[in-house]
C-alpha cells in the first residue's frame, strides 16, 4: 500500500509539470530543447595560415647600367618572410528566394557569405550560412551545396531545426565553396639595401642598412669622392659612370 503511494504521487507530480501555466520546472523546456537540436562545430572566420616561407628579393643584375636617384636603392638582397592565408566561404550560384510560412531569405548570384560552422544530421554534414535575420541560418550539404529543405536557429550555440519547410524558387540552386586568399610578409630580417644619399662636400654618400643586425635594421654611411669610378662597400663593388646630387649611374660589377 506504501509503495502505490508513492507511486501515485510521482505520477500527480509529473502531471502538474506540464498543467496549466504553473512551472514546477522551469528548465524543462531548455532540457528538452537540448534534446531536440544539433551540436554546431564552429568555424573560425578568421583566415587559416596554409604556407611560409623565407623569400629573397635581389633588386639588381650583374654589369647592367642602372639609375638610382637620392633616397633610393641602389641594390639591395635582403630575406623576408611571407605568409599565405586562405579562408573558405560559400557563394551563391545563382538568384533564389527561398519562400516559407515564416520569414522569407534571398540570396543572390555571386553573393558570397560566411559559413557559420557545420552540424551533422541523418548522418549528412550541413554547412550553416547567415540569413537577414539574427540567429538564424539556411544549412546547405557540405559535399553537395544543395539546401536542406528547412531553415533553424542558433539557440545556447546549438542548432534547433524549424518545423516550417520552404520551397526555393530555383531547385537547381546551390551553395559554392569559395577560398579567399591573402598573402602578407614581414619586414626584412636579414640581408642588406645600399642606398644612394646624394652629393655633400664633393663627396658621394651611401647608407649601408643590416637588416640583421637588429629587428629595425642598422645603418652605416659610407662617402667617396664625386666621380666616376670604383667603389666598394662591405664587399659589393660598384662602377659609378656619373653622379651629381639628385642622381648616380652606375653598374655592379662581380667580385
Amino acid at each position: 500500500m506504501k509503495k502505490f503511494f508513492v507511486l501515485c504521487a510521482v505520477l500527480g507530480l509529473s502531471a502538474c509539470v506540464y498543467a496549466g501555466e504553473v512551472d514546477i520546472w522551469p528548465g524543462r523546456k531548455a532540457w528538452f530543447d537540448k534534446f531536440n537540436s544539433y551540436a554546431i562545430a564552429y568555424k573560425d572566420s578568421a583566415p587559416r595560415l596554409i604556407k611560409e616561407e623565407e623569400v629573397n628579393e635581389k633588386s639588381f643584375k650583374l654589369n647592367e647600367l642602372r639609375t638610382a636617384f637620392k633616397g633610393y636603392s641602389v641594390l639591395s638582397d635582403k630575406f623576408l618572410m611571407r605568409q599565405y592565408y586562405v579562408t573558405e566561404k560559400a557563394r551563391a550560384n545563382k538568384n533564389v528566394s527561398l519562400n516559407s510560412s515564416s520569414a522569407p531569405y534571398e540570396y543572390k548570384k555571386n553573393e558570397v557569405v560566411n559559413i557559420i560552422g557545420t552540424v551533422d544530421i541523418d548522418g549528412k554534414n550541413y554547412s550553416l550560412v547567415p540569413t537577414n535575420l539574427e540567429d538564424f541560418v539556411v544549412l546547405f550539404d557540405t559535399q553537395t551545396g544543395k539546401l536542406y529543405p528547412q531553415t533553424g536557429m542558433i539557440k545556447d550555440e546549438r542548432l534547433v531545426l524549424l518545423r516550417q519547410e520552404f520551397v526555393p524558387s530555383d531547385e537547381s540552386f546551390r551553395f559554392e565553396p569559395v577560398f579567399i586568399t591573402k598573402t602578407e610578409q614581414s619586414k626584412p630580417v636579414k640581408g642588406f639595401d645600399i642606398k644612394f644619399d646624394g652629393v655633400r662636400f664633393k663627396r658621394m654618400w651611401f647608407v649601408y642598412y643590416d637588416y640583421a643586425s637588429s629587428d629595425t635594421g642598422d645603418f652605416k654611411e659610407y662617402s667617396f669622392p664625386a666621380k666616376p669610378g670604383l667603389v666598394n662597400i662591405k664587399g659589393v663593388k660598384i662602377r659609378v659612370l656619373s653622379v651629381d646630387d639628385q642622381r648616380v649611374d652606375y653598374m655592379i660589377i662581380e667580385d
